[in-house]
């Protein structure tokens, strides 16, 4: 229905505000046409009454034109003009008389002037001697004249009695005007007094609830009371857009409720360290919080981290553990369900499972339950359905809502990733216990290799030395060199078993617990002097850089296991030595770098290719022109070093130009001194 057949609905109340005006302007309106109309009529009346004057004045003037030409002056034509004359001023004098009195005067002004005229014509013909008829016995200019005057004063009695009647019709006419002008302000400052009663003040009293709402008294409601019917319209519809406004903001606050429910839930679902007992309490903050009866989730039966849960409002029974079981569709549905991305929502339980559209799953929800209301939603992990997140109310149906079903997606979901976290944490632990077991293993072997190993190596170390010193007689320069191979072949088993077992300890963690102070300075000098003797050997120029102002303030010291950081620098230097060709030279360098001691070792030898740079730390990595030269080593020593640094919050750079050298460089923090220290 339209908003104007409702408001005509309503009517009843109120008289309308346009039948009031229309009623009003009405009357104002035919008071401003009375006002034209007297104003009209006085001009009307002026204007006759101008016009009367103007006759009155012009038949003044005709008789006085009609004494003209009776009188000498006329006679200057000769006494036959002069009584044509006399006779055109005597008609036009009569054209203009009206009404008797005014016709009879001129008549006898014309005959006094006609008996006058004659007169004197008889006297001139007397002395002419011609025989003429006498005049009248009144002839005379006195007669002429006093009928002349008589006409004159007649006219002037006239005239006054209209200038009279024109003074009395136009105080009539002001009076008249002056009383409809009077009405008309009247009736307008009553028209204005009742607009601003029945009309601005009930307007103002809107608008008034109209500010308060919006400065946000939202309890304000207009006065649906006062008015004409057009402001009780506009004030019912304030009220209606108020309400409507209350009813969004507790739909918003029920959204955001069901939001913050939401979280909660969602964050006890997930929670990875006790999983069950975190699900039944989100069950219990979801019953309590959506206001419903029951709530259940069973979860991946079978599955070593099933996770199964119920709540119940108190006076409950507790829900079957085997609900569900009974119909042997459900699984599929769940599927189903969770591919469509769909839900089950039952507002009348008893009422749908009535219907053609009932399932198995909802007749035995409501056989083992005696739920009236109840919304199923699919969990998942991945692309499969893992089980079913239930919601169920008892005392009657109830409407779910598009937020309660949004929420319970939403727990559903959270529990679909409490299940995929719950397996990973399961396989997790059983990787790490294996890894712990492996960790045993390699442990033990290495001990055992170690030991296996070294004995027998020892050994044969010993006889080799023995033999080659004479112990056994005399040995020819043949069997000395085989000798001599055997002893370094001995020396690079021995070698890589104890990089094996550096390693490994390091691995294990050994020197992170070690945080005794190690000056720098003094390790590279010791590490360089070890090394001298090879470096003389082959050939090379060994030298070694100290800052020493730095190392008298503390800077190259730093916090560790001095005998892993040897190993590391003499890994790098003996790298260093051991692939720079004859003539060569090798720099190693301790300095302060800002807040960091740095171990620079620079070589001018074979370098690194480029493509293989990138492997230069993982374990027996070896580049390919150091094997293609067949140099010795297992390919351990960047990795022993990476861990060693590492395990001391350091970093190792690697530089490297194929054919021109390599610059290695461990950085290392500086722990800060206290200014007593």
């Amino acid at each position: 229905m339209s908003r104007v057949s409702t408001l005509r609905r309503r009517r009843g109340g109120g008289r309308s505000a346009a039948v009031g005006l229309r009623s009003w302007l009405t009357v104002l309106v035919a008071l401003l046409l009375a006002v034209a109309g007297a104003g009209g009529a006085a001009l009307v009346v002026s204007d006759a009454h101008s016009a009367e004057a103007a006759r009155l004045g012009a038949l003044a003037s005709a008789s006085t034109d009609l004494v003209l030409a009776a009188s000498d002056a006329g006679a200057a034509g000769g006494r036959e003009a002069q009584l044509v004359s006399v006779e055109e001023a005597a008609a036009a004098a009569l054209a203009l008389a009206v009404g008797d009195a005014e016709r009879a005067a001129v008549q006898r002004e014309a005959g006094e002037a006609r008996a006058w005229v004659g007169a004197q014509t008889s006297l001139e013909g007397g002395a002419r001697g011609e025989p003429r008829p006498g005049p009248g016995p009144s002839a005379g200019p006195v007669a002429l004249l006093t009928a002349h005057q008589d006409l004159v004063d007649a006219v002037a009695q006239e005239t006054s009695v209209l200038h009279e009647r024109e003074e009395s019709a136009r105080s009539t006419s002001l009076a008249v005007v002056g009383l409809v002008l009077a009405g008309a302000l009247g009736l307008t400052l009553l028209l204005a007094a009742r607009v601003r009663r029945g009309l601005v003040e009930p307007l103002a009293g809107v608008a008034e609830v109209l500010g308060d709402l919006t400065a946000g008294d939202h309890d304000r409601r207009a006065a649906t009371d006062r008015g004409p019917e057009e402001v009780r319209a506009v004030a019912r519809w304030v009220n209606a857009l108020a309400d409507q406004g209350d009813r969004a903001r507790a739909a918003q606050e029920r959204a955001g409720r069901l939001r913050r429910l939401a979280t909660e839930v969602g964050r006890l679902a997930r929670d990875p360290v006790a999983p069950r007992e975190s699900l039944a309490e989100a069950l219990r903050v979801l019953g309590e919080g959506a206001g419903v009866d029951r709530a259940w989730v069973r979860l991946a039966d079978g599955d070593p981290v099933a996770l199964h849960a119920s709540w119940s409002r108190p006076g409950l029974p507790p829900v079957p553990e085997d609900l569900g079981q009974h119909a042997g569709a459900l699984g599929r549905w769940l599927q189903d369900a969770w591919d469509a991305q769909g839900q089950f929502v039952a507002d009348d339980l008893q009422a749908h499972v009535a219907s053609s559209e009932s399932s198995a799953g909802s007749r035995d929800l409501l056989e083992r339950t005696g739920a009236r209301a109840a919304v199923v939603v699919p969990v998942g992990a991945g692309e499969a359905a893992v089980g079913a997140l239930v919601v169920t109310c008892h005392d009657g149906p109830r409407t779910w809502t598009d937020e309660e079903v949004a929420l319970l997606r939403s727990v559903a979901a959270d529990l679909g990733r409490a299940t995929v976290v719950a397996r990973l944490l399961h396989d997790s632990e059983q990787l790490v216990e294996r890894l712990r077991e492996l960790d045993v293993r390699k442990t033990t072997f290495l001990a055992t290799v170690s030991h296996e190993l070294r004995t027998p190596l020892t050994s044969i170390a010993g006889y080799v030395e023995l033999l080659r010193e004479g112990g056994a007689g005399e040995v020819s320069d043949g069997v000395d060199r085989m000798l001599a191979v055997v002893e370094r072949n001995t020396v690079r088993l021995r070698v890589l078993i104890e990089d094996l077992l550096a390693l490994s300890n390091v691995e294990d963690g050994a020197p992170r617990g070690v945080h005794l102070p190690v000056a720098l300075g003094d390790l590279v000098r010791d590490v360089v002097a070890q090394h001298r003797g090879a470096a003389g050997d082959g050939g090379l120029v060994l030298d070694v850089e100290v800052d020493l102002d730095a190392e008298l303030v503390g800077a190259l010291q730093v916090h560790g296991d001095a005998a892993s950081l040897r190993r590391a620098v003499s890994g790098l230097v003996g790298n260093a030595v051991k692939f720079t060709p004859t003539g060569g030279r090798v720099s190693v360098r301790a300095h302060c770098e800002d807040d960091h001691a740095v171990v620079e070792v620079v070589d001018t030898g074979i370098g690194i290719p480029e493509a293989e740079q990138g492997g230069l730390f993982t374990r027996f990595f070896r580049a390919t022109n150091a094997t293609a030269l067949e140099l010795p080593g297992a390919g351990l020593g960047l990795a022993i070093v990476r861990s060693v640094v590492e395990h001391h919050d350091g970093r190792v750079l690697i530089s490297s130009v194929l054919g021109e050298g390599t610059t290695a460089r461990v950085v290392l923090p500086v722990p800060v001194l206290s200014p007593a220290g």
